[in-house]
């Protein structure tokens, strides 16, 4: 080899070393958990940050909240449950609105202090996106007679 070929496989081998070293700085630059900004900033629970979940609360209260009106929508009220032990709360849909109607009655007072199962739908294809199914957990299930004749 002659002096033009050594120094240009020493130039090389020192441009891919530097490139090694910025790679890895930047890759621990770049390497983060992202988990954090998986989730909506909203105080509300959304279904969309918990698809394939489901999660246990128990009921603390139940709210009022009042929504303005959309170019899509009425201005309309909704209940609002909290749960204890969470800071996010679940406005409530009239279908979960009367499961729970249906297990505890329709005074929200009654409501606290019961534990719900939450677990996400897809309601995509209906054109709403990921939202929540309410089912109560301290209330007996129904009893099926398979004798009665159809």
């Amino acid at each position: 080899m002659n002096d033009d070929t050594d120094a240009w496989h020493h130039q090389t081998e020192t441009e891919r070393r530097e490139y090694e070293e910025w790679s890895k700085a930047y890759d621990k630059e770049t390497e983060m958990d992202m988990t954090k900004y998986a989730s909506s900033e909203s105080k509300d629970l959304k279904a969309a940050d918990y698809i394939g979940q489901n999660l246990r609360a128990k009921i603390s209260g139940v709210t009022e909240v009042h929504f303005e009106a959309t170019d899509e929508k009425p201005a309309q009220d909704r209940g609002k449950l909290q749960f204890e032990g969470r800071e996010k709360g679940l406005v409530l849909n009239p279908s979960n609105t009367k499961i729970l109607i249906g297990a505890y009655g329709a005074t929200s007072e009654d409501w606290v202090g019961h534990e719900i199962g939450l677990t996400t739908v897809d309601y995509t294809a209906k054109g709403f996106g990921h939202g929540w199914l309410v089912k109560p957990l301290d209330v007996a299930e129904p009893e099926f007679n398979d004798d009665i004749p159809f």
